[in-house]
This record gives C-alpha cells, sequence and structure tokens, in this order.
C-alpha cells in the first residue's frame, strides 16, 4: 500500500464539501488544506459550483489532476460507490471520515466488507472508516474540526496512532500541546478496515522523523493482536512502542464493540504479551502523555530503579520519595562519607543546614554553583542510575539561569535526568534552560516520577524483547 501517499500527499481531493454550509465536515477539511498545509486541494460535490471562486467538480474523475489522497465525507451508504470511482481514476490513499460501518453492526458490516475488497481490487490504502484520519504537516491535515476549535502540538519526532478521534484530539494534541511535545504524524484509524496498527507499525519504523510510535487502542480483531505484537518487536529494536489500552472491564470491552468494533483480549493476559514483546504499556491517561514526554527526548534507559532526588525543598522530597516508592524506584542509600563529600562541595550557608541523605534537601540557602556540583557528584556516582531533581525556583539565591547551568553538568554522563520546575510563565526561563539541553521537565512531582518509571520499563523491555527475538532466530 502507498502509505506515502497518505502521509505526503502532493494532491488532495475532499469528496462532500459543500458551498452552502461552511461547518460541514468536508468544507472544513477543503478550508483547512487549502489555506494551512502545502498540499494541492480540490473539492467535489456532485452539484458542481464553486467555493471562493473555486471551482468544486461533480465527480472525482473531473479533477484535473492525479490524485494521491481523496478524503470522503459523505452518507455511508454512498461511500462504496465513490470508492469503486477513486480507484478507477488511480487514487492512491483515502480516508473516509463517515460512520455506518462495522461499528454498527448489521448491514454495517456487510458495508465496510465491501469497502475492503474495493481497496484491495484497486491498492488502494485506506484509513477509516468512522474516524478523523490523518494530521501530518506540513503536508495535509483531514480532521474536520476548525482551526480555531484544535490545539496541534508542536512537529517532533513522537507518531500516534489512535482509534478514537476524540481522544486523539483531546488526551494527546491538548495535553501534548501544554507540555510540549512534539508530534511528526498522527491518525486516527476508526475502524482499521484496510490500515491497521500493524500496517502502520512497518511504516513508521522506517520513517525517520518519528523516534516514538505512541498508541491508542481498543482492541484487535482475531490474529490481530499476536502480528502486532511481532511487529512491535521489530519496531523496537529501531523505536520504542508505547501503549495505552482502552477496554479493560467488562464495561470498557462492551463500549469498544459499538464504538470502532473492536474487541480487547482480558486484561492480564495484554498486559503479560506485552512485557514479553518489548511493549511499553502506560497504565493511565497521564502516564500516556508522561511517557511519551520522556521517551521522546530518547533518554538512556535504566535496570533497577536506583534513583536520587535532588531538592530545593524537603516536602517536595518527601512527596517524591513516597511516589518513587509508589512506582516501584528505589532511592540509592549515600554512606555517612558521601555525604560528608558532598557537604564538602556546598557554599558555608547551605552546608551545615542541607539534608544529604536522600533525598538530598538543599534548603532555600543554596545557590547556582550548589546544584551543579552536587549534580555532578551524583551523576559520577555508580549507584545511582538517575537523578530526579526538584527545582523550586522561590530562593533569591538562585538565578533564572539555574536550568542551563545544571543541564550543561549533566548532559555530560550517560545517564538520565528529569526535572520538576513550576510550569508558569515567570519561570519559563529555566524550564527552556533545561529542555532545550535534554532535560525534560515535568508538571508535577508525580509526572517526574512517572518519566524514570517510563525509563525502566523501556530497560526491562530491552532485556525481554532480546531475549524473545533471540530465542526467535535461534528456533527458525
Amino acid at each position: 500500500m502507498k502509505l506515502r501517499a497518505v502521509f505526503r500527499p502532493k494532491t488532495l481531493c475532499v469528496i462532500g464539501v459543500s458551498q452552502y454550509n461552511p461547518l460541514s465536515p468536508g468544507t472544513v477539511i477543503y478550508q483547512k488544506n487549502l489555506h494551512e498545509m502545502e498540499v494541492e486541494v480540490f473539492g467535489v460535490n456532485p452539484r458542481g459550483g464553486k467555493i471562493d471562486d473555486r471551482e468544486i467538480y461533480k465527480s472525482v474523475s473531473d479533477v484535473p489532476k492525479d490524485i494521491d489522497l481523496a478524503v470522503i465525507c459523505i452518507h455511508a451508504e454512498a461511500v462504496n460507490g465513490v470508492m469503486e470511482e477513486c480507484g478507477e481514476v488511480g487514487v492512491k490513499g483515502v480516508v473516509v471520515v463517515s460512520g455506518g460501518f462495522a461499528e454498527i453492526g448489521g448491514e454495517g458490516v456487510e458495508r465496510q466488507n465491501q469497502l475492503v475488497k474495493i481497496a484491495r481490487k484497486y491498492d488502494m490504502a485506506v484509513i477509516g472508516p468512522n474516524c478523523v484520519g490523518v494530521y501530518s504537516p506540513p503536508y495535509v491535515d483531514t480532521f474536520f474540526l476548525p482551526s480555531e476549535r484544535l490545539v496541534t502540538p508542536p512537529p517532533g519526532n513522537v507518531a500516534v496512532i489512535s482509534q478514537s478521534g476524540g481522544v486523539l484530539v483531546d488526551q494527546f494534541f491538548s495535553k501534548y500541546t501544554e507540555r510540549k511535545i512534539g508530534v511528526s504524524v498522527a491518525v486516527s484509524i476508526g475502524n482499521k478496515a484496510v490500515v491497521d496498527e500493524n500496517v502502520l507499525l512497518d511504516y513508521f519504523k522506517n520513517d525517520p522523523k518519528t523516534k516514538l510510535i505512541t498508541l491508542y487502542i481498543e482492541g484487535f480483531r482475531e490474529k490481530e493482536g499476536a502480528l502486532f505484537l511481532r511487529k512491535a518487536a521489530e519496531c523496537f529494536e529501531k523505536k520504542p512502542v508505547l501503549v495505552f489500552r482502552a477496554g479493560k472491564s467488562d464495561y470498557g470491552r462492551r463500549a469498544t464493540v459499538s464504538h470502532t468494533g473492536s474487541v480487547m483480549t482480558a486484561t492480564n493476559v495484554a498486559s503479560a504479551a506485552f512485557r514479553q514483546w518489548g511493549v511499553i504499556e502506560a497504565e493511565s491517561e497521564y502516564e500516556i502523555i508522561t511517557f511519551s514526554k520522556v521517551l521522546s527526548f530518547k533518554l538512556p534507559s535504566i535496570k533497577n530503579g536506583d534513583v536520587a532526588i535532588l531538592t530545593i525543598s524537603g516536602g517536595h522530597g518527601v512527596l517524591c520519595a513516597d511516589l518513587c516508592a509508589q512506582y516501584g524506584l528505589r532511592l540509592v542509600e549515600f554512606t555517612e562519607e558521601e555525604q560528608e563529600e558532598m557537604r564538602r562541595l556546598l557554599n558555608p550557608s547551605a552546608a551545615p543546614i542541607a539534608s544529604l541523605k536522600n533525598p538530598i534537601d538543599l534548603t532555600g540557602s543554596l545557590m547556582d554553583n550548589d546544584v551543579e556540583k552536587i549534580a555532578d557528584y551524583l551523576m559520577k556516582n555508580e549507584k545511582v542510575e538517575a537523578l530526579i531533581l526538584l527545582m523550586l525556583p522561590y530562593p533569591p539565591t538562585i538565578s533564572m539561569q539555574l536550568g542551563r547551568r545544571t543541564a550543561n553538568i549533566v548532559r555530560k554522563y550517560r545517564k538520565p535526568v528529569v526535572a520538576y520546575v513550576p510550569w508558569l510563565p515567570k519561570y519559563s526561563m529555566i524550564v527552556e534552560g533545561f529542555e532545550l539541553n535534554g532535560v525534560p521537565v515535568a508538571h508535577t512531582v508525580e509526572e517526574a516520577v512517572q518519566m524514570i518509571k517510563a525509563l525502566k520499563l523501556k530497560g526491562e523491555a530491552e532485556m525481554r524483547i532480546n531475549r524473545t527475538l533471540s530465542y526467535e532466530r535461534f528456533s527458525s
């Protein structure tokens, strides 16, 4: 299938535009791509007419150029006829926004089966039906939501695959934007009649813009799940695969059938299979965002979860210690000698009152170079696998250069470091000082701990996938 035509089309045909209703899905998609994306756009409506003095064609075959990608936004009953016409004129890819297929059961199932036959007949890559489709900047955006209502994340290296358009737009786009997580491509697959997660894993595995593949999954069809595990394992040798799945309860499983016609495997079975095949699984809607952020930074993984906490606030250190225990991480224990070595590095005001066990509380008497020196000491310590920095920017003795100065120290080492700084405009200079130099900044102390958990899960996945693939290759 020609997925490049879906994600990097040169020409786009929108079927179902309206010169009378500017808010119809087809018209919104037409206008967005005409004014905001690089693709050349053509509109189709059986009545013809004009929109903004641009001709609307009566059929796909009337469009004067070869079409890479078509978007179909019409009643379900008419979709397959248009699909046939798209195939006849050589359209390479199709996004079917329309609902009314397998998710409704009955005649919808037969309608979807016919759509699949047409797609295979003409070798067309079909996204959907029952989806919002593809967001692939700067080429194309098939989401039928007006730009003024849609928050889009910055360009980046995370590919997002979601069975739900609503989850993609809200859970991923809004929260990714808030946390400055950049997206390479996002695709809502809906009923995934033709192009499913497995097809997309093959594509994104070799996409140079993508360094992390993140998925929201509601379920698999028969034999689809086993293939997904194998594809994910193959991807993991190049880039991590991160999953958040729905349908874990009986209620949720019933809901997924009516939403996208999928069925989720029993929770414990699915989780065990993911672990064996190197898939990193987020357990909540919060973890999927936090994991996405830290994994997009391409920090090294850790094995045991041995963590040091460096804080300005003793209370925050206590909170972080509790959260480390909750998330399966261990606090490194420092000897009296090590604590004395750290104390000698501090300025005279902080040295007598700092707590140097773990968490390491430098107190409000610290200065920038205290953080630099202790961070450097901890990064050299072989017992420390990862460092959490809780950098409260309130003491007047530290500067807004704290993020950049500290990041310049820790980036010299092959160990992961994450930070917590309040995400407020007033402190953006500290946040950017960290993030522009390779240290991700969490919105909360818990998110910082979740980031380290993700790196531990990544390390466990690397070990498991190496064993699994080695066994597979030996057996074959």
